[in-house]
């Protein structure tokens, strides 16, 4: 491999410099051919140092959107790029009219119309766009601001959405990343700064997604209101486990276990103690390790299992001289130790005298992570699924290949991580991919080689954590496609056409034009070419050979085949694949299910069982997919995704809930435009929504949550006919329930790993809670079928006083408890803005994890320690802090 891979990439490199090329470089080369190469590179990378770029955003509620195609646009968006010189010679010019530069940037949503005097602006292809200058140009000197106005048939919502890295690029010269457009660090926060976008300042056009949105900014004021008016009672805290055991008893609560001296760990023949080795090391990083002279900790594993125990049981006994744990298997002794690991508070030795009986609620327990389109660490992964098991989640989903990157190591295809793990200012994809998601920079690109997989693979195995391996297909393939292309070049310079064309995925005739979601015009396989499915099967031994090697056995892979896009059409192997009538498929319209049932077939007779997202998986024919399939649901709550979950349902399919308006890390926490994250499922995902979601009952949440809107809607669960008379919706199969429910994290807006574990946690623990635990105050499904609104009132009054209780105190747990163990973990989680108001004088304040410390400060003055209401005179900012008061959260000004 060693040799193919020095041998590609030297005779890869040749054909660059000998000008070797197809369709897909010509946009690159569009301004090279006429242009007279700019003579001085120190030159480009000055005015890179020197131009000050700003980004200034106006409205969600446009009403002068101009027409796009002929055609009326109802919304917009509308925004400037301004362009300033920071330069003491007033009399040089940077450019001129006579040379062709290009300033390219991504932004994710398209500008279809733009009005400048000087700059003409094209979106290129996925979230590329383009400035060049108009023959009135006259270059860039101090003093003269330009400008180009833009229009976008979309929403911003969010700053973070405003991608970095803008680069100058002209032919001949190397391109440079604009400084002002790269991103800082601020120093009390840790929280990224976007020093070229103009703070959004308007809470009304700003923050609205449309005119009728009556969704209200997340102000101090709000945030105060939004929080329950009950009394606080933290004596639950020293017997407190995250997440909540099915049932705990204790018999004297003020008796407690001294564990100063350590742990004598015992354990059954049955069990070694390797298995038990990570919930080991955790209760060390807590101060409570192991020693021969220790409090007894006797572990045994059930020999006669019991019926009625699920995977994943135990039995956790503290009394006043040892601790013992019985569990049904070796990871239910797992978590009973992470259960004596969560009675711990950092600081004390003494754990309560209790009685825990546990199982899990769900036996599929995950969370979800986007690598791809923004590469994250190793490392990260590691402190990841530490954490995840230390809550008790199981299941690992890895997203591994994007339009944007490919970040695994495959043996046999190393061109795929050579072309698609990284990025550069180049748009010909011929060494590197596009800088989609502002991506020039290298900090964000990488890939995990074979021995980092499977060093993953075995850290999840020690933590009783199933890693799931997505690698999405056959759209969000473009790193994949422009891989192979670039393998294929190769191959056909060394006058191999029968190794150039094994792996290809591109018809090189398809003139198909489409748009994908995240609007590419080349990401979607060609699904016709056999070699598409020769390809597909080489990634999956290649798979299945590192999962074997790493004794993590590749149980279940996930497909992906959620939105392709109108692709294929033009085809010629397609339409010949078409006019065959061997072909029982029918029509263009079938050619996506085909696929995913043949590729389903594929994995499952591999020994894998197979999963994918629910849009995709929908359009199959039942009888042509295999007998065991996980159906990922992402459909939002107000969309019916009780509807999707019912169709997948009566398919007797698994069902992974993956609700976005619930269970996407990557939204925002609040109505803020400081807080990172889309907004097109949900304005906001708090910790607090996630510990309201109730699972097993879809449909009830109509009565209690919005939409995207901020309003109410409504769920009809009941059975309904379509115009024939045939069924369009049904409740559930009586007794069904879904298998459980996973958290996602795309990270086309999360650049960083602090970032990924800022929007990751504390939701985490909501969603550990969740997905072990079946809460006392949930309403039961109605397998009859109900229609629920704001009036149906089956979640009573009575339940919400008792759920936003359990809130209160779970919320406690996390801010005086868990927090902590975070901090001395290194984990970077979101610390809450704080809600405040003066009333009278005085200021009163809350957070919405409760027990963090709270500061306020007077007209800039001093930062002080908030313990209660006090009096105020002036401009009044607040604040919350680490649990170790190490690092602030962001600095909100009080409403007057």
């Amino acid at each position: 491999m060693i040799n193919h891979t020095l041998k590609f990439s030297l005779v890869f490199a040749s054909l660059i410099l000998a000008g070797c090329s197809d369709d897909t470089d010509v946009q690159a080369k569009k301004t090279a051919s006429s242009v007279t190469p700019f003579s001085d590179q120190q030159q480009l990378e000055q005015l890179a140092n020197q131009l000050v770029v700003k980004y200034q955003f106006f409205s969600n509620v446009e009403t002068d959107c101009p027409q796009h195609n002929g055609k009326a646009v109802k919304y917009c968006y509308s925004a400037e790029i301004h362009f300033d010189l920071v330069e003491t010679d007033t009399k040089k010019t940077y450019f001129s009219e006579a040379q062709a530069w290009q300033l390219n940037f991504s932004q994710v949503y398209p500008a279809y119309a733009s009005s400048s005097e000087t700059f003409d602006l094209q979106h290129l292809n996925g979230d590329m766009h383009q400035i060049t200058p108009k023959n009135s140009f006259t270059g860039f000197q101090a003093g003269q601001s330009q400008k180009v106005k833009l229009w976008v048939k979309s929403t911003l919502i969010s700053e973070s959405e405003l991608m970095p890295n803008y680069w100058l690029a002209m032919a001949g010269l190397t391109p440079a990343i604009i400084v002002s457009t790269k991103t800082k660090i601020a120093a009390e926060t840790g929280l990224e700064l976007q020093p070229w976008v103009v703070p959004f300042s308007d809470t009304v056009k700003q923050i609205k997604s449309a005119p009728d949105d009556i969704n209200q900014y997340a102000s101090t004021t709000w945030l105060y209101n939004n929080e329950p008016q009950l009394a606080l009672d933290d004596s639950h805290l020293d017997f407190a486990i995250i997440p909540t055991p099915k049932s705990v008893v204790v018999k004297d609560k003020t008796a407690r276990l001294d564990l100063a001296s350590g742990l004598q760990v015992k354990l059954s023949s049955n069990i070694k103690y390797v298995a038990l080795a990570g919930a080991f090391e955790r209760l060390a990083l807590l101060g409570i390790k192991e020693s021969q002279t220790g409090v007894a900790v006797s572990v045994v594993l059930n020999d006669k299992k019991n019926a009625d125990w699920r995977a994943g049981h135990y039995q956790l006994t503290i009394n006043d001289s040892a601790i013992n744990i019985v569990a049904q298997d070796s990871s239910g002794a797992f978590y009973g130790l992470q259960s004596l690991a969560s009675l711990v508070t950092l600081g004390s030795t003494l754990v309560p005298l209790v009685n825990v009986d546990d199982q899990p609620h769900y036996e599929y327990r995950g969370q979800h992570i986007d690598v791809a389109r923004n590469f994250h660490s190793k490392a990260f992964i590691f402190a990841l699924i530490k954490q995840m098991a230390a809550y008790k989640l199981n299941k690992l989903h890895l997203h591994l290949a994007e339009d944007e990157g490919w970040r695994l190591e495959l043996p046999s295809l190393p061109e795929l991580t050579q072309i698609g793990a990284k990025r550069c200012l180049d748009l010909s994809d011929k060494q590197c991919m596009q800088p989609q998601l502002g991506g020039g920079a290298s900090d964000r690109d990488g890939y995990y080689s074979i021995a980092d997989y499977q060093d993953i693979l075995r850290m999840a195995s020690k933590h009783y954590i199933q890693v799931i391996p997505s690698l999405d297909m056959p759209g969000h393939s473009r790193a994949a496609i422009k891989a192979m292309e670039a393998r294929y070049h190769y191959y056909m310079s060394q006058e191999d056409e029968v190794a150039a064309k094994r792996y290809l995925l591109t018809d090189f005739e398809d003139k198909t034009q489409y748009s994908s979601i995240q609007n590419y015009n080349d990401n979607t396989l060609n699904i016709c070419m056999e070699s598409t499915y020769t390809f597909v099967d080489r990634v999956l031994e290649d798979l299945k050979a590192l999962h074997q090697e790493a004794e993590h056995p590749l149980a279940l892979y996930h497909i992906g085949a959620d939105e392709t896009a109108g692709a294929w059409l033009q085809s010629p192997v397609c339409q010949a694949l078409i006019a065959d009538k061997s072909n029982d498929f029918g029509d263009a319209k079938h050619l996506g299910a085909h696929f995913i049932e043949r590729v389903a077939h594929m994995v499952t007779s591999k020994g894998i069982a197979v999963g994918g997202w629910n849009d995709g998986l929908k359009e199959t024919d039942v009888a042509k997919m295999p007998s065991e399939v996980y159906s990922y649901i992402w459909d939002a709550l107000p969309w019916g995704a009780h509807q999707q979950v019912s169709e997948q349902a009566h398919r007797n399919w698994h069902i992974i809930l993956s609700t976005p308006d619930v269970l996407y890390f990557d939204f925002p926490y609040q109505v803020d435009p400081k807080e990172r994250g889309y907004h097109w499922a949900s304005r906001r995902v708090t910790t607090r929504s996630l510990f309201n979601f109730m699972p097993d009952n879809l449909p009830i949440h109509a009565e209690f949550r919005l939409d995207t809107l901020g309003k109410n809607y409504i769920a009809n669960d009941k059975q309904q006919l379509d115009k024939s008379g045939d069924i369009s919706h049904q409740p559930l199969p009586k007794n069904f329930t879904i298998s459980g429910i996973q958290g996602q994290l795309w990270s086309e807006t999360v650049r960083s790993d602090t970032q990924a574990e800022y929007m990751i946690y504390p939701r985490l623990l909501a969603l550990a809670e969740r997905s072990w635990h079946q809460a006392g105050w949930q309403v039961p499904y109605n397998d009859q079928g109900g229609r629920y609104s704001k009036d149906s009132n089956v979640f009573n009054q009575q339940l919400g006083q008792v759920r936003d209780k359990k809130w209160l105190a779970f919320s406690q747990t996390i801010g005086k408890k868990e927090l902590a163990k975070l901090d001395i973990a290194g984990v970077f989680y979101r610390v809450p803005t704080v809600g405040a108001k003066i009333d009278g004088g005085v200021l009163s304040a809350n957070t919405a994890i409760k027990g963090l410390p709270i500061e306020y400060r007077v007209n800039s003055g001093q930062w002080q320690a908030y313990q209660q209401p006090v009096k105020v005179n002036g401009v009044v900012q607040v604040r919350a802090l680490t649990f170790d008061k190490q690092r602030a959260g962001r600095t909100m000004t009080v409403n007057k």
